[in-house]
Formats: structure tokens, sequence, C-alpha cells
């Protein structure tokens, strides 16, 4: 039976696309505007080697979360409960797929990657509130500007600012949802969903999983 049981685990970390025993926590960037409340946002998944590993935008303007605190999370295309004008779940747009994955790659046109002076730091983080916003507009969070520089990118990039908003169809850009490591009973259990590249549509932050999840079973059985 155990040997069953842990062929399961096993093949369930090659199956789910979920990091149900990874933690991540986030941070904010030296660069951030502390007075705005989106990203740039750092988020570091623990136990993987970098601090922080990506950074990272907001998908919901009506929840939160708590910077160097450690969260549970899941992966998928959609984010939880949905924000202010989603379902729930609710899928990303192809806009936001497109802006992120640039962005993740750092070859996002327009935007000020550059950090370390005072005059960087500032252009990145204007650039930060200006793709944060573009996010919103296009989750239906908020108005879409439709002078903002990225959203007049997607829709050169789409035709047009539906076919930016429809559902994304792109692998490898999705949705981390973290929770908090209480009860589910808890009514701010979960928390801000956020964007986060998957190259290999999540099968690493899987595998991470089941392997931490591997680990912890291990000290239980030995302590």
């Amino acid at each position: 039976m155990k040997k069953i049981a842990m062929t399961a685990l096993l093949a369930g970390t090659l199956f789910v696309p979920v990091a149900e025993a990874a933690q991540v926590e986030f941070t904010s960037p030296a660069w951030r505007d502390v007075t705005y409340g989106g990203g740039e946002f750092g988020a570091d998944i623990l136990g993987k080697g970098g601090n922080p590993d990506f950074y990272t935008f907001c998908l919901e303007r009506n929840e939160g979360l708590s910077f160097n605190t450690a969260y549970n999370y899941t992966t998928s295309n959609a984010a939880e409960a949905g924000g202010v004008g989603g379902g729930n779940p609710d899928p990303i747009s192809e806009g936001t797929a497109y802006l992120f994955e640039r962005f993740s790659n750092g070859t996002l046109p327009g935007y000020s990657f550059a950090t370390g002076s005072p005059a960087a730091n500032a252009a990145r983080a204007a650039s930060g509130r200006t793709l944060q916003n573009a996010f919103w507009g296009l989750e239906n969070e908020q108005a879409v500007d439709l002078l903002n520089p990225f959203i007049v990118a997607v829709v050169n990039e789409f035709g047009s600012i539906g076919a930016a908003m429809a559902d994304s169809t792109r692998a490898g850009v999705g949705v981390l949802n973290p929770t908090k490591i209480t009860s589910i009973q808890d009514p701010f259990f979960r928390r801000q969903s956020v964007l986060v590249n998957l190259p290999d549509n999540g099968m690493s932050m899987a595998m991470l999983g089941g392997g931490l999840l591997l680990v912890g079973a291990a000290r239980r059985r030995l302590a």
C-alpha cells in the first residue's frame, strides 16, 4: 500500500498543474512606488533558489497580499475569485498574456527596465504603473485607457480591444493564485492573484511542489 501511495504521489507531480506544497513570498522592489497599490512585485518561490525568482503584477483590484509573508499557491490559466469584473475562475486575456510574456523576457517595447539610479528607478516605477493599469483594463478591473501605450500595443497586435480582451489561448503565461496558510474558512484565505511566466506550461512548478511534498513527508516519517 505504501508503494502504491508513493507511486500515485509521484504521478501526481506529472499531471497536476498545481504546486500544492510549494510556497511563495512577495517583496516590494526598491524602485516600486509604494504609494501605488499595484505592481511590480518580486515573487520568491521558496526553496527554488532565487530571491526574487521573478517580477509580477496584480490581476484583481479587490484582493490584497502582504509582503514577506509565506503563502501556499496553485497555478492555472485563471484568477480564482475573479476580481471586480471577472468570473470565477477568470481566465487571463490575450493582451495580458502577450504583454507579460514580453515583460518577463525583458523585451517589452517602451518599458524602462533599467534600475540603480534615482532617475532609472523613477522611470521603471512609472513603467510599472502604466503596465499595471493596462493589465487591470484588459482584465475588466477598471476602464480601459485606449491611450495607454501598452493598450495601444495590444490593439495593434490583435486588431481590436475586444480581441485583445478575449480569453488567452497562449501557452506559457498563467496565474499564480496564493492562499493563506490557514483554514479555508478564513474570509481572507484567497489572496491577490498574480501573473507568472510558465515556459514549460507549469511543469517545473508542479514538479517543484511535488518534490517539496515528498521532502515534507519524508521528514515527518523520520521524526
